[in-house]
């Protein structure tokens, strides 16, 4: 498949996910009795500073990197990714943690590795100057499918896990 296909793919993936995400939280409101807070006119919306304003103590940046490795070496590359990667990433200083999400389908499994830090100035310690370009580790030619140019970076404007709620991998 090609690149333009595979960005395509990746990104309808996160718009489904972001809209089921959405009817989870409406439907959970409405059916808990907080039908009103839908009632208000637009004129009556708080006014909220965009994320770029807020105070830095207030702002995480979360980096999300993809990709793709035959389902049969799958376990090998989480090892690998785990041990060589992550690892790593969570000892820097500035990073506030990571992520791993993995995800098969059929002889292809999916990986997703959100790290988390204090600052874009912060992961440039990993990532060096250009923060948008990925950072590959030296076996992921031999493991992945294709080596994805660039990476994400969002502001974390919500987390709503709850304390003692991060899953911990039976791995680590």
């Amino acid at each position: 498949m090609n690149m333009k296909k595979t960005l395509l793919l990746s990104f309808l993936k996160v718009a489904v996910l972001l809209s089921a995400s959405a009817t989870i939280c409406f439907a959970n409101a409405y059916l808990t009795g907080l039908t009103s807070a839908f009632t208000f006119p637009v004129a009556d919306l708080p006014v909220t500073r965009p994320a770029e304003t807020m105070p830095q103590a207030n702002k995480v940046v979360a980096r999300m990197w993809h990709g793709r490795t035959r389902t049969s070496r799958a376990d090998e590359y989480y090892a690998y990714l785990k041990e060589a990667g992550i690892n790593k990433i969570e000892a820097i200083e500035g990073n506030l943690g990571a992520q791993v999400w993995r995800m098969t389908n059929g002889e292809t499994t999916e990986f997703t590795v959100v790290s988390y830090w204090v600052s874009r100035e912060a992961i440039k310690k990993f990532a060096g100057d250009d923060i948008e370009k990925a950072h590959y580790l030296p076996k992921d030619p031999e493991y992945l499918l294709e080596l994805e140019p660039k990476v994400k970076h969002f502001d974390v404007v919500y987390d709503g896990r709850k304390d003692g709620s991060k899953p911990r991998s039976d791995q680590d």
